[in-house]
């Protein structure tokens, strides 16, 4: 018998990500005077539109209201909405759209109105871990659908096929790999989903940062999907906290009252400071080209290095590399890479719970020259090492 009252609950058991835990010692190293480079985590180009910056400014000098409407201010939906109808020619109901507090409210949000405890959800490896540990702590069962044993770094859809599920998460174009997806892909996905009633939530926060054709957003096939966004990836905000989810007119009522009672609603300057991120698509295009211009010089440096395989990412800004072949697991991988170089990767286990100790994913959004002196020094290191 024990006298211990504060146990943790069964559903806050959730994994760990593995990142955090190598961040914490990057930056002890890092205090300790070794010079490191952050190739592991996920943030945009340190370049929040100065429009914006300034906004923020002038509205903390304000007597603006400390709370807004739980489904966001109605200027920043409009806004919204009419960017989907410049980007994607579609006419979007600004009461559809909810501004979260991240994207992490909105799946919150959305898990929350479509499922209960025992529903299945499918994901596909490799994966975003928040999705898995979400749904696991509130109860839901996740499917995880995994890439061939040849093709770890790759996503098949047409897997979706032989499960038996109550709804799907796809994300486009997908972290970690920066893998997209076609028309047709695409297409497949939502006429599968509709025909078997599976609830599709597409994760489209990385929309804007391709590096080929533009993407088409999950609501183009047509309007039974919930599509995920943010300001953080392509709108450079990380940090404001500040996401949407566009969801059909049958889930509003809850997702209204979800949000009134577990967020009450997202800040409020950051919400009136976003819209004038509308206004600086050109110059947050040009950042894009930057990305695109340090993937093709990351792309020439890792093919010259026999012993890794990957795939070139044609969206987001990551590459997701097979190490198996230098026999270490993607944990020890990582470690050893960051003691003996100062360069951090992701272990690939926190996307990937069956491959992921034979993969790492390298992110090459900061400036372009830190990057390239970083992936140099992996260049030198297997040079030295294998």
């Amino acid at each position: 018998m024990t006298n211990r009252i504060y146990l943790p609950a069964n559903r806050s058991n959730i994994d760990s990500f593995y990142v955090m835990e190598l961040l914490y010692n990057a930056n002890k190293l890092e205090a300790n005077g070794k010079k490191i480079f952050h190739l592991e985590l996920g943030e945009p180009i340190p370049k929040t539109p100065k429009v914006v910056l300034k906004e923020a400014s002038r509205l903390s000098r304000l007597s603006l209201p400390g709370y807004t409407p739980s489904n966001g201010i109605e200027e920043l939906r409009e806004k919204i909405s009419k960017f989907y109808k410049y980007r994607y020619n579609l006419k979007i109901n600004s009461e559809q759209i909810f501004i979260t507090t991240g994207s992490s409210g909105a799946f919150l949000l959305t898990f929350l109105s479509c499922f209960d405890k025992g529903s299945r959800v499918g994901i596909f490896n490799p994966v975003y871990p928040a999705y898995r540990n979400i749904l696991k702590s509130l109860n839901i069962d996740v499917v995880e659908i995994f890439p061939d044993n040849k093709n770890i770094d790759k996503i098949d859809l047409s897997l979706i096929s032989k499960q038996k599920i109550d709804g799907l998460i796809i994300s486009n174009p997908n972290n970690p790999n920066g893998q997209t997806f076609t028309d047709s892909e695409l297409k497949f996905v939502y006429e599968h989903c509709k025909k078997k009633k599976v609830i599709l939530i597409s994760d489209e926060i990385y929309h804007g940062i391709e590096y080929g054709k533009r993407i088409k957003s999950m609501l183009n096939y047509g309007d039974k999907a919930i599509v995920i966004n943010s300001f953080s990836k392509f709108f450079c905000m990380p940090g404001w906290r500040l996401g949407w989810a566009i969801i059909p007119n049958e889930l509003k009522e809850n997702f209204l009252k979800l949000s009134q009672n577990l967020f009450i609603s997202s800040g409020n300057i950051a919400q009136y400071a976003a819209l004038k991120v509308f206004d600086s698509i050109n110059e947050l295009n040009e950042i894009v080209k930057v990305y695109h211009s340090t993937r093709n010089e990351v792309l020439k440096i890792l093919k010259s290095i026999p012993l890794i395989k990957f795939s070139e990412p044609q969206g987001s800004f990551y590459f997701y590399l097979d190490i198996q072949n230098t026999k270490l697991d993607s944990f020890k991988f990582v470690n050893k890479l960051m003691h003996d170089t100062g360069v951090v990767l992701t272990p690939g286990i926190d996307f990937d719970k069956k491959f992921g100790s034979r993969t790492v994913r390298l992110s090459f959004s900061s400036k372009q020259n830190l990057v390239l002196e970083a992936v140099q020094k992996i260049h030198s290191w297997f040079k030295k090492n294998y």
